[in-house]
């Protein structure tokens, strides 16, 4: 289960990098708001998954 909440934690912070890159070249400040904040909750889901079950 550690390993599933890492595997989201990195999946959310690419998520938040794409939405920056997006907002940056595109100039679009609405569509990178919407993809980091789904990264931000994609993090949380991981980050809440290994403080539930920790590394056992």
């Amino acid at each position: 289960m550690w390993y599933l909440a890492k595997i989201l934690e990195v999946v959310g912070l690419g998520q938040v990098l794409v939405g920056v890159f997006i907002g940056i070249s595109q100039d679009d400040l609405a569509a990178e708001l919407k993809i980091a904040l789904i990264g931000v909750a994609i993090f949380g889901v991981g980050r809440l998954i290994e403080i539930k079950f920790g590394k056992s």
